[in-house]
């Protein structure tokens, strides 16, 4: 057995280096075979590998090498039981981990739904995640065509998406800690051949999870692109960029993600490349993780302004060509790669600040994190003091049925600070609907989204009165956009099917209904 598990070694360590010759051990076709395709897996060219180990079927009966290639496939292949026994027959004990990924994939998903569509399976847990898969599937194929016609390169066969419960789940499944996945933010790992993302209900006010799905995709048609061979900076800055391309290109930056870049900038504090790499998943703090994210996209950003869209698909062709990606930006720009850096900085420095969206760091919070805290100090985030006092006094007014009162003291707050702070704007704009100013609580909400755009409940507020004037389709447009972040509110999808079924589009109208109950069910499943 030590023999087995030596060879099974220096196999994987051929295999993993991007050139390393193939070892004396393995001199057979077989075992040149499980190389390659160990190798093709590294570069998470699934396809490549599975067309080389073709021949070696029935796997069982293999070389040891092939076994273990083998299993390793079949892992990608999210077959865990055959990646299990495969490996454990190949005698290559852990297998560099992926023994016990494996292992731990396999008790994840045992009980997971999978639905399968045409380029993606997406497999989750029974119950109310069933709710996530048609806008899941749908977002992911209009990016996967959107960056078809922008790098030239999308995965051929299916691609699954694994949605797990917890933050636990993830850890196991994806080689991040715990730690790693609350301190940085990560809700979402693009590795393996496949998709893992957390459920939005893992977190107490959800996430923005189908532009998180889009960001992880687009790892993996740069993967595929580049052979693997990109650099955290590019990888991270390309699925930024691309992040927004499944419903038409959106400002890439928030205002504070924006400042926090002036802010590092002007104190020399950047996070550098080297400190990105191995993943921005294992920066110290969610507040450096957004700004080395905003640090790349804006890189991409310079690049696309400088050379044009079309030099992204150059630069990923030079770096899987094997060129590097600092060889590859030189070349689409004409200047040396230093003059970029220096370039690039500059710019960080004066791009103009975006106006809408979130003016804080929106700090994700999980459910099960022992450490959060209640969440309010309800009105801390007024930083005036007079209209922090008239908001409470609407708080007053509000808890005791005196809408009027609670309209007219939320509003004296809200014209001294405006539409910026959302939940005084949804407080303000409840207050005036439940006091029967419906066109003053129209005002205020769009006002406010204009800086809140995908704030959640602003929207589902606005569909609210937009429903009730039969406006059906602007009314359909609010619940999308709140279901991009909150997708287990019940009053999204109730909306929706009264939206739709106004529309003249009976079979999401049904849907729409069922995902309702099902929200609305305690445990989870429709009575």
């Amino acid at each position: 057995m030590p023999a087995r598990r030596a060879l099974a070694a220096v196999l994987l360590g051929a295999a993993l280096a991007a050139a390393a010759p193939a070892p004396a051990l393995a001199a057979g076709a077989a075992d040149k075979a499980a190389i390659a395709a160990l190798r093709r897996l590294s570069e998470e060219d699934v396809d490549a590998a599975r067309r080389t180990l073709a021949p070696y079927q029935p796997f069982d009966r293999a070389s040891d090498e092939v076994k273990l290639a083998a299993g390793v496939l079949r892992f990608f292949e999210q077959d865990y039981g055959a990646a299990v026994r495969l490996i454990e027959a190949s005698g290559a004990g852990d297998a560099g981990g992926y023994l016990a990924l494996a292992k731990a994939a396999r008790e994840v998903t045992k009980d997971f739904v999978r639905f399968e569509a045409e380029h993606f399976v997406v497999s989750y847990p029974k119950g109310k995640d069933e709710v996530l898969v048609p806008y899941l599937v749908e977002a992911l194929e209009r990016q996967r065509a959107a960056l078809q016609a922008a790098v030239g390169v999308v995965p051929a066969g299916r691609l699954t998406v694994e949605i797990v419960p917890d933050v636990r789940a993830l850890a196991r499944i994806s080689t991040l800690t715990e730690a790693e996945v609350r301190t940085s933010g990560t809700v979402a790992v693009a590795k393996f051949g496949k998709l893992m993302m957390l459920s939005p209900k893992a977190l107490l006010k959800g996430y923005d999870w189908l532009d998180t799905a889009a960001h992880e995709y687009t790892h993996v048609v740069v993967t595929l692109k580049t052979h693997n061979r990109a650099p955290i900076w590019l990888q991270e800055g390309l699925a930024k960029w691309f992040e927004t391309a499944w419903r038409g290109r959106a400002e890439p930056l928030t205002p504070f993600s924006a400042a926090l870049v002036r802010d590092a900038v002007g104190k020399g504090n950047l996070v550098t490349f080297q400190e990105m790499h191995p993943s921005l998943a294992k920066l110290p703090s969610q507040e450096r993780a957004a700004l080395a994210y905003a640090q790349v996209v804006l890189a991409v950003e310079y690049l696309v302004n400088r050379a044009g869209p079309a030099a992204i698909a150059r630069v990923t062709a030079a770096v899987g060509g094997g060129r590097t990606a600092e060889q590859a930006v030189a070349d689409a720009l004409g200047v040396p790669f230093e003059r970029f850096l220096g370039q690039w900085k500059g710019y960080l420095a004066s791009r103009p600040l975006p106006r809408g969206g979130a003016h804080e760091l929106r700090r994700l919070t999980f459910r099960d994190d022992p450490r959060q805290r209640a969440d309010h100090a309800e009105w801390g985030e007024l930083a005036d003091p007079t209209a922090r006092g008239f908001a409470r006094l609407g708080e007053i007014y509000r808890i005791r049925g005196r809408w009027n009162a609670a309209r007219i003291e939320y509003g004296k707050a809200y014209r001294r600070v405006g539409g910026r702070v959302a939940n005084l704007s949804g407080q303000y704009a409840l207050a005036a609907a439940m006091a029967g100013q419906r066109d003053e609580a129209s005002r205020v909400l769009t006002e406010a989204l204009g800086w809140n755009p995908d704030y959640p409940a602003l929207n589902v507020q606005l569909a609210r009165l937009l429903l009730e004037r039969q406006d059906l389709a602007r009314a359909r447009d609010r619940l999308l956009v709140a279901n991009r972040q909150d997708p287990f509110d019940p009053e999204i999808h109730a909306g929706l099917a009264k939206a739709y079924g106004g529309l003249g589009d009976p079979g999401a109208a049904s849907r729409e209904a069922r995902f309702a109950t099902i929200l609305s069910a305690r445990d989870g499943h429709s009575p």
